[in-house]
Formats: structure tokens, C-alpha cells, sequence
């Protein structure tokens, strides 16, 4: 029999379930995300654990300018009372991964590519309804200067807000928001220095958006860290975030070992202790998670070695670890010399505050690069080393830098 593709390097819902690539069912993050009494909420996982793919199959299930029925057959979240919700709403989606910019104007730029597509659907809906919506000419207004990528952040600020509005009153419904990474325009902005210009578009960007917004139902946000102490949260305070600490959304970033046995035993693989000892190890929520990324690559080739760590660069980690002191040296050396230690913890990360270590610390969970073994008391916690694979490029990160 002919196995399926595997999804390697797919990370939209549509293409993989229209080619029919190998899929792990996620589909009862529906439910979690429907039951959940969180207007606002943020998830926060290391690089290539699924966020994406996530992410537009909730846009493929809720889009009401869709027909998602076929996409879902068979899938677990349609023999649930929610099915019938299914392409129910209007939903504006969007990634900012690719808005890693060095300059203002360069953010600017991107941010345009990042909305676009958007824009450019509701665009057309909203040209036949127009005489319907009093704030169209604004709106298209908007999107000419977007779709010519000639939008200033000042114009971009409210541009969130201005699209929950028209896909609201076009379908008279509030607007469900999915929001994929999108603390990436934030680290671009500390990595290259340019944070203090365009803290006020950060706050108005993401606040006028999530907060006190009567177009919007539910929202939901991904990215890799927290970034507590940024404008954005100073004044968003409806924001439930979600880190690798929570048992919520647990089973749907990364795979089970239930997940893993199976699309290892369907490629003719074992999930032996070799395999267990490369790509298992991530503790979240209560649960043992393999890093999926990992997994299909080795699917794919056959050979236990590292892939995730080839995936994104550490400069931010790296230029942060300058200001480690004395104590996160010890710390590092117990970590080294046992595999784990007892360290204070703060995964509520602030760029602006790293040269506390429990920040750094939960700079380097977030990121993927450690994992939470056990909490021992008032933010104290032991953390491990996640797995081999990843064991010695932290080792190098540290000691290149810090140690």
C-alpha cells in the first residue's frame, strides 16, 4: 500500500487535507477553544510545534465564506455537538512570521503583505455591500494603501480594529480574530534596536484590536514568548495566556507519544528508546510531547539526528545572554554536570528585563530549548535539558556567548 505524503514543510490545513497528506487529528482544539470562557487568549510554543497549522484549521472550521464540511469528514471534532458550528463565522486570520523587519519602514512593509490577503477578501465582499456600510470609504482607503505597501504604521494602527468592524457588520455577527505569531514584529524590533520608536504602534496596533472591541467574539494568539512587560500588556489586561506550564491546549502542539507511535508505526519505525531519547522529553501541561517536527523528519529520512535545530536562528538568545551573571553561570555548570536544576522561574519573558536570570531562564522554555521537570515552590522549579537533540546546541549557545 502507498503511504501518504508526509506534511513536511505544509503548514496550512486546506492543502494537507486536500492532498491528503498524513494528518494527526487536532481537531478537538475546536471544542477547547469554543468551551473556553477566554475572550482574549495567547499560546505560547516554540518554533515548528504546530502553531501555524493550528491556527488555519480554526480558520478553515469557523469561516462562514467557506464550506469546510469535506475538509473535516472523518475528523474527531465532527462527531461532537460543535460540528454544527462549523464555517459559522466571519474569521480574519493572519501570520506575522514573516515580519522580522530591521527598520520601521521595513515593519511597515511587511505588515502590508502580512494583512493583504485579508484586506483583499473582504475587499471584494464589502464592494457589493457598500452602499450597506457607512465606514467603507475608509476602508477602502486603507486597503489601496495597503495593497500598494504604502501604509504607515500610523495608518496601520488601527487597521486590526477597522477589519473586525467591516466583517462584523457584513455578517452581522461578531468576528472571531486568529493572530498567528504574533510577537514577531516585537523581537525584530529589540533585535535590531528600534523598539523605542514604535512602542506607541505597538500599544495601539495589538490594543485597539483585543481590548474593549465590540466587533470581536473570541481571539486567539500564538507565538513563541510572552512579552509581559511590553506595552502591548500593559494595557491588555483580558489577555489568558497559555504557556508549556498550563494543561490547557496541551495535546495540541506537538505529538503525543500515543501520536508518535502511531505515524512511526505507519512509516515502518519503532518508537524505541533512541527515539525516545532524541525527540522526546518536552514536559507540557502534564504531558510527555515529542517535538513533531523532529518526528516527521525522521519519518522522512530514517536517521536519528538533530532537525529542529537547524530551524530558526539564536541571535536574540545569544546578544541576551551578554548580561548573565555569576549565579546563571553556576546554575549552567549544576545543569551541565546533573542534567537539571533547581532555578526561579519566569516565563513572562520581557526583553527589557533579561538581565534577570528567571526571565532567561524562561527564555530559553519558551524558545524550546528546556523543559519544566517539576515546580518546587513560589516560582521555583527544576528544569532539564528537553532531549539530545537539542542538549548540545544550547550547551554551545551558552558557552559561545555567556559561560
Amino acid at each position: 500500500m502507498k503511504k501518504k505524503n508526509l506534511p513536511l514543510g505544509v503548514d496550512d490545513f486546506r492543502e494537507i487535507r486536500k492532498a491528503d497528506r498524513y494528518f494527526v487529528d487536532k481537531s478537538m482544539m475546536v471544542e477547547e477553544f469554543l468551551s473556553g470562557g477566554d475572550k482574549v487568549a495567547l499560546i505560547t510554543r516554540p518554533r515548528r510545534f504546530g502553531k501555524t497549522l493550528n491556527m488555519t484549521m480554526l480558520r478553515d472550521f469557523f469561516d462562514i465564506t467557506q464550506d469546510s464540511r469535506e475538509l473535516f469528514e472523518g475528523l474527531m471534532i465532527m462527531d461532537t455537538e460543535y460540528a454544527g458550528q462549523i464555517n459559522s463565522r466571519p474569521v480574519i486570520y493572519f501570520t506575522l512570521k514573516d515580519c522580522n523587519a530591521q527598520t520601521p519602514q521595513e515593519l511597515a512593509a511587511a505588515l502590508c503583505n502580512a494583512l493583504l490577503t485579508e484586506y483583499g477578501r473582504y475587499y471584494g465582499i464589502a464592494k457589493n455591500a457598500s452602499p450597506q456600510l457607512t465606514i467603507f470609504p475608509k476602508f477602502e482607503s486603507i486597503y489601496h494603501k495597503i495593497y500598494d505597501g504604502t501604509a504607515t504604521l500610523t495608518e496601520l494602527s488601527t487597521s486590526i480594529s477597522l477589519l473586525e468592524q467591516v466583517a462584523s457588520e457584513l455578517y452581522q455577527k461578531p468576528v472571531i480574530l486568529l493572530w498567528d505569531e504574533y510577537d514577531t514584529p516585537i523581537m525584530s524590533s529589540h533585535q535590531y534596536q528600534y523598539h523605542d520608536q514604535i512602542s506607541a504602534f505597538i500599544a495601539n496596533f495589538y490594543g485597539s484590536a483585543l481590548k474593549g472591541q465590540q466587533y470581536l467574539e473570541k481571539a486567539l494568539l500564538t507565538g513563541i514568548q510572552r512579552v509581559a512587560k511590553e506595552s502591548i500588556f500593559s494595557k491588555l489586561n483580558n489577555v489568558i495566556v497559555y504557556t508549556t506550564l498550563d494543561r490547557e491546549y496541551a495535546a495540541y502542539f506537538g505529538f503525543t507519544t500515543q501520536e508518535t507511535s502511531k505515524i512511526l508505526e505507519y512509516y515502518g519505525y519503532t518508537l524505541d528508546e533512541s527515539v525516545q531519547r532524541m525527540y522526546d522529553g518536552y514536559h507540557i501541561g502534564g504531558r510527555e510531547i515529542y517535538n513533531p517536527w523532529s518526528i516527521l523528519n525522521y519519518c522522512k529520512n530514517g536517521e536519528l539526528r538533530p532537525y529542529w535545530v537547524n530551524t530558526s536562528s539564536n541571535s536574540l538568545i545569544r546578544e541576551n545572554l551578554k548580561t548573565a551573571d555569576e549565579t546563571f553561570r553556576q546554575d549552567f555548570e549544576t545543569l551541565v554536570q546533573y542534567g537539571e536544576v533547581e532555578v526561579a522561574l519566569n516565563l513572562e519573558t520581557s526583553y527589557e528585563e533579561l538581565q534577570n536570570n528567571a526571565t532567561l531562564w524562561g527564555l530559553f522554555i519558551n524558545a524550546g530549548y528546556l523543559t519544566v521537570k517539576e515546580k518546587t515552590g513560589y516560582e521555583l522549579y527544576i528544569i532539564r535539558f528537553v532531549n539530545m537533540e537539542v542538549k548540545d546546541e544550547f550547551k554551545n549557545i551558552v558557552t559561545d556567548r555567556a559561560v
